[in-house]
């Protein structure tokens, strides 16, 4: 068996065609039955090389790749980390958590917020609703703006129950994905990190790939910021291991 044969064999036959007769067939001309057409397809197959080698042009290679580098992950002190089992402490009372807010879901027992939440898109009107006048007083300050030209300060809404059981899973997902911005646009601050643990906390699963990747990048940051602090006597330290990529990404891989 040559090797033309031995490749028409590796594929099973689709259509039953008989024996061709290819002594008067003209593959130039158009085919007039199906007959010739099949007749047609297995000349052009046959024509076809086996291996087949291409002679690159040596001035359209690239010489030179880019290499793309992966940022350098900042590790705290071992002195920022927690203990293992208050870690695993954490973990307990932030399960606890996640159960008392899906039990309220289902009972139904959801008290009214005690004040009139934004709508999903309205995101100012969110920042406002948590931060207060802080977040837009930081960002004048880092502007240049002198403090007669700063609004009045006004105190942010603590993330109340009754707030986030009225939270709708879409703009839930809005408002974490705000948090990220605002966590690099102005920093850290422990009243962030309450809403952050427990907009964290109100989560149902199983989570989207955009929202996996949105708390990565939530969680890095806070590790990133975790690390640059400059003692353990640091009052955002607490906030931030509560926030701890670590034990956090455990639980979710463990309950995803």
């Amino acid at each position: 068996m040559d090797s033309s044969d031995e490749g028409e064999n590796i594929m099973s036959q689709a259509l039953p065609i008989g024996n061709l007769d290819f002594n008067n067939f003209d593959p130039s001309a158009p085919p007039a039955s199906a007959e010739e057409y099949l007749k047609k397809v297995m000349w052009e197959a046959k024509q076809c090389e086996e291996i087949v080698t291409v002679n690159l042009k040596q001035d359209q290679i690239k010489k030179h790749q880019p290499i793309v580098k992966k940022p350098n992950k900042m590790s705290a002190p071992l002195e920022f980390v927690p203990p293992r089992e208050v870690q695993k402490e954490f973990l307990a009372q932030f399960s606890l958590l996640r159960d008392k807010i899906e039990s309220c879901r289902t009972t139904g027992n959801i008290p009214s917020p005690p004040v009139r939440l934004p709508r999903e898109r309205e995101q100012e009107k969110w920042c406002n609703l948590c931060f207060g006048s802080s977040f837009q007083r930081s960002i004048l300050l880092k502007q240049g703006k002198t403090e007669s030209e700063l609004p009045p300060l006004v105190e942010g809404t603590q993330p109340l129950l009754s707030i986030l059981l009225n939270i709708s899973s879409i703009t839930l997902e809005n408002i974490i994905e705000w948090h990220s911005n605002w966590l690099e646009v102005v920093g850290f601050s422990e009243l962030q990190g309450r809403w952050l643990f427990s907009l964290l906390a109100c989560l149902e699963k199983p989570l989207t790939p955009e929202m996996c990747s949105l708390l990565r990048g939530v969680l890095k940051n806070c590790a990133l910021i975790r690390a640059s602090l400059e003692s353990v006597d640091h009052p955002h330290l607490i906030h931030l291991n509560m926030l701890n990529h670590n034990h956090l990404s455990l639980f979710w891989t463990k309950t995803i």
